[in-house]
């Protein structure tokens, strides 16, 4: 087996990175669950989309990132993001119709769209994410039946989207009477976040936060919040016994249990400390070479190419150094291009000292002195 020094460096993945804290919390939660009363029917029954206490204590987390409690009649806890919105894609567009997503945008949004047989309009994105005035332009110019938008840490560029500018994208979304689906993945480990759509227009908003950036992408859960109790009648109404996106019964009882001692937030916390430690060194040794975006709560950084490189070159190059990265063109929506940029996670190296290797080889890369 290789040793540390030589063994390849995955910097593709976006995940919540190891903290101190993690397995403690989770082993302590753990032993709660397995001595419940209810453990038998934890593992042997359907959670469906959580138990009136798993939804409570949901509500009370997610209020502290959406500056009031939901109501938990509007709030499910499903088998992650992913299934979730493959379900809200296929309610709120049915097959043949399209929804409008930033131009670059979450890897999954394409595969998903493509399963449930509707389109996806690209919409222009500026150094704070999607344009508001390019999606009005486009609600113009299409039928759209709802908008994705990653607007808190977007994957992948990093950027951090203004109040005034959620605000416009609200209006303009009331306007067309548009749904928005908001990703607010990042929103719980990104330190002075602006407010998330979904707390400027809640009625028109689907919201979705998941466990796995702030706790762990093993617990396969995510909260969805709907823009009223009809409209979650609404989209469970035909699909009752669709078990694809229930939660997981043991998860849903270690998180609950996570919330309710505290240990989720502190987790959390802990994460944002590593994320940010890990930003420190990406700036160190990234910085000075001026071709990285990202902030400071960001899993990963979006390079941009230097002239003599395009992405699959560079990938190409990096992996014979023993630096695995994606290409880009995963995050592009149908019809865009991107050749002049790399997204490199910061996370996914399991220690500080591979990541500093990882990026060393990077950087002498792009200052072609590899």
């Amino acid at each position: 087996m290789s040793d540390s020094t030589t063994a390849p460096i995955d910097m593709t993945r976006t995940w919540a990175p190891h903290v101190p804290a993690f397995r403690e919390h989770v082993e302590r939660s753990l032993t709660a669950v397995a001595a419940a009363p209810d453990l038998a029917s934890t593992i042997q029954r359907h959670r469906f989309h959580g138990s009136a206490r798993d939804k409570q204590a949901a509500a009370n987390w997610l209020g502290c990132r959406l500056g009031a409690v939901p109501n938990p009649a509007r709030l499910l806890m499903t088998g992650g993001t992913q299934n979730t919105l493959m379900v809200l894609f296929s309610r709120l567009g049915p097959r043949g119709t399209a929804i409008a997503a930033e131009k670059l945008t979450y890897a999954a949004i394409g595969q998903l769209a493509m399963l449930g047989r509707i389109g996806v309009v690209p919409i222009d994105i500026d150094e704070e994410g999607m344009r508001d005035d390019s999606l009005e332009s486009v609600c113009k110019a299409h039928k759209l039946t709802a908008v994705y938008i990653n607007p808190t840490g977007h994957n992948p560029t990093t950027s951090m989207m203004s109040i005034k500018r959620r605000q416009r994208l609200a209006r303009v979304a009331r306007k067309y009477a548009l749904p928005i689906i908001e990703d607010d993945v990042h929103g719980l480990i990104t330190k002075n976040a602006p407010p998330p759509i979904a707390s400027v227009a809640p009625d028109l908003t689907w919201y979705l936060m998941s466990a796995s950036k702030c706790l762990g992408i093993g617990l396969r859960t995510a909260y969805l919040i709907a823009p009223s109790e009809d409209k979650l009648a609404d989209l469970l109404r035909p699909i009752p016994s669709v078990s694809s996106w229930f939660v997981p019964g043991l998860s849903a009882a270690i998180i609950t249990n996570l919330i309710e001692s505290g240990a989720a937030s502190h987790i959390s916390e802990q994460i944002s400390r590593e994320i940010a430690a890990r930003q420190d060194i990406a700036r160190e040794i990234l910085g000075p070479l001026a071709v990285m975006r990202t902030n400071d709560s960001s899993l990963h950084v979006w390079i941009d190419l230097p002239p003599r490189w395009t992405a699959e070159p560079f990938v190409q190059a990096a992996r014979t150094k023993g630096v695995g990265l994606r290409h880009p063109r995963v995050f592009a929506t149908p019809g865009i291009e991107v050749e002049h940029n790399i997204r490199v996670s910061l996370v996914a190296p399991e220690t500080h000292e591979d990541l500093r290797r990882g990026l060393t080889i990077l950087a002498a890369l792009l200052l072609d002195r590899a």
